[in-house]
């Protein structure tokens, strides 16, 4: 009889009673640490039998992104510290509630929790605590006066905050291009700022000792990791860690930060010309040209960098890099100057990230290129022998269009 009933267990059932025992697991090793009072992991046990309960009466789509909430909880099950269990299980237990009643809502929507804690819509992953999210709210919230909800946060934040070394950090639960947990040194930033701006220096503190362990140090001065698991130098996350940097330097008057943020203002000087392609920006150092938010972002706090050095480099740059928001993408093309029988090589040269549609003859394909070089290959063993017009039309991510006639194809009989 049990081997019969094994046979009736779905895949994503085993897997859901295997992650939750995983967490029960945990939960029992770090009572018996003593780091982890009964009472917390009795609230804790009830959240995992709730989730469960809450679990039969969902949707496939729910079901599956509460599954992946629960599994992200269970891969920590060897270190569930008192702020690392409350972050984990507050937010299985918030996945649970809110995906009983409404669908998972659009990527990257952020849904305010309890305590004003922010959780943020990745699918397939369900909400996710997700610690910028958390301080950009903070900050905004104490921008515009609302002291009462900042602090709430602000204390439910520090509730979550996980000790390392002397300093605190706010970890991220769920892998993203590298193992959970992770962090982030403009997160440890962002938040150094917040805290201080909300009056509380000594938390403050905390977070910036956190932050000096997440920075690497290049030739031309040092550059903070957006992710602990990566050495890729991201323009915006070093133009926002000396943003923020600036102002809890002016509000703590501490003379090593503000030391600090002027060697990372240097490095970023002297770089920022390998980050300019001459019709858009690049994402990191010698890597991708950044998705349009993240190229808005950039020109928003190099206008925060003039304002804040007063040093109108920044503000030319920043006026560069607008106007590739409006230039239309430089397109070349090359086509066989010979007859073709079977394929055809379309030579396509564009100066920036666009959609780039090919037309020959009355057929059409569109694939996204990067700027540079590319080959097309165009299959034209169906077309009758004759010529046939080659017309490309590139869009870039702002919308701007350029389309090129260039020429045609002679396709011979095979």
């Amino acid at each position: 009889m049990l081997a019969a009933a094994g046979l009736l267990v779905s895949p994503a059932a085993a897997g859901w009673h295997s992650d939750a025992s995983l967490a029960r697991k945990g939960l029992r090793l770090e009572v018996a640490r003593g780091r982890l009072e009964p009472t917390e992991a009795d609230s804790y046990y009830a959240t995992i039998a709730s989730a469960a309960a809450a679990r039969r009466h969902m949707g496939q789509v729910s079901r599956t992104n509460l599954a992946a909430v629960l599994h992200d909880v269970a891969a920590q099950w060897k270190g569930y510290r008192p702020p690392r269990a409350l972050a984990l299980f507050s937010m299985l237990d918030f996945n649970a509630r809110y995906l009983s009643s409404h669908s998972l809502p659009p990527a990257r929507t952020d849904v305010v929790g309890d305590e004003g804690v922010i959780y943020r819509s990745f699918p397939g992953q369900g909400l996710q605590f997700h610690p910028l999210g958390e301080f950009a709210r903070l900050n905004s919230l104490l921008n515009t006066g609302r002291q009462d909800q900042a602090q709430t946060l602000a204390a439910a934040l520090l509730e979550r905050a996980v000790p390392s070394g002397r300093g605190l950090t706010w970890e991220y639960y769920f892998p993203y291009g590298g193992p959970a947990p992770w962090t982030s040194g403009m997160v440890q930033a962002v938040a150094t700022r917040a805290f201080a701006v909300a009056g509380d220096l000594a938390t403050s503190a905390k977070a910036y000792t956190a932050l000096t362990p997440l920075l690497r140090e290049l030739p031309q001065g040092p550059w903070v990791k957006l992710y602990s698991f990566s050495r890729m130098a991201v323009l915006n996350a070093q133009l926002q860690t000396v943003v923020s940097l600036s102002k809890y330097a002016a509000l703590a008057q501490n003379p090593d930060v503000l030391a600090l943020r002027d060697r990372m203002l240097a490095a970023a000087n002297t770089l920022f010309r390998r980050f300019d392609t001459g019709a858009w920006s690049l994402y990191s150092l010698g890597g991708a040209e950044s998705p349009l938010e993240y190229h808005r972002y950039d020109i928003v706090l190099l206008r925060k960098l003039e304002q804040i050095t007063e040093d109108p480099v920044w503000g030319q740059r920043a006026d560069r890099f607008d106007t590739y928001n409006f230039e239309r993408p430089r397109v070349r093309v090359g086509v066989p100057r010979r007859p073709v029988s079977h394929r055809a090589k379309i030579h396509v040269w564009i100066s920036k990230l666009s959609t780039v549609t090919v037309r020959v003859g009355h057929e059409k394909t569109s694939v996204a290129l990067s700027r540079g070089s590319h080959l097309v290959r165009w299959d034209v063993s169906g077309l009758r022998p004759g010529r046939y017009a080659v017309r490309v039309r590139a869009t870039d991510l702002s919308g701007n269009t350029k389309s090129v006639h260039a020429g045609r194809i002679r396709v011979r009989a095979a």
